[in-house]
């Protein structure tokens, strides 16, 4: 996102600066467009209206973070802006469509479509710049304990951490996700 310019558009399209001013105010405005059009277009898979609300929810998990890590810089844009076009207010209704298939009143709904968001888009920015279950980490802080003494239920995990995967903690997040929303569901019956 950071070599998105007017000038290099232009250049690529073969227009002019001012082509593009007429359909753009400004960089922030074509920024906007791009992030509605992946919202729009590329995040929503296709089957997302039909099954089991907990698959529709993966799923639409899966192509966040598929569709969003595509486009570098994105994750760290919507981290400090919103999305408000068609695209994204299309997403928010899906996602918000999916936890009232799941049973959940309006508040609770709300309450779980900022939890979703919050996951995606902080798995996404860990994994995109310093993960703490990165495998550097993981082999650094067993390197320490392994230096500092007696920590046997470090050393007993030890295999069990390294063996842990990016995605595995990725679909684990997800199942808690799914277990809060059952566990509020149940709660609203």
């Amino acid at each position: 996102m950071d070599a998105l310019t007017i000038r290099r558009l232009a250049a690529d399209l073969g227009a002019s600066r001012m082509a593009l001013y007429r359909h753009v105010a400004d960089k922030e405005a074509l920024v906007d467009l791009v992030m509605n059009a992946i919202a729009e277009h590329d995040v929503l898979p296709p089957g997302i209206h039909e099954g089991p609300w907990q698959e529709r929810l993966r799923l639409l998990a899966a192509g966040m973070r598929r569709e969003l890590a595509a486009y570098p810089g994105m994750v760290d844009l919507l981290m400090t802006r919103a999305n408000h076009g068609p695209g994204a207010l299309n997403l928010v209704e899906t996602i918000l469509q999916i936890l009232a298939d799941a049973g959940l009143d309006d508040r609770q709904a709300a309450r779980h479509y900022l939890i979703f968001i919050d996951l995606m888009l902080g798995r996404l920015h860990h994994q995109l710049h310093g993960d703490p279950i990165a495998e550097h980490r993981t082999a650094s802080l067993l390197a320490l304990a392994d230096e500092a003494g007696d920590f046997p239920r470090l050393r007993a995990a030890a295999a069990h951490l390294k063996a842990i995967t990016v995605e595995q903690v990725f679909e684990a997040e997800l199942d808690l996700l799914v277990a809060a929303i059952e566990a509020a569901a149940r709660t609203e019956s």
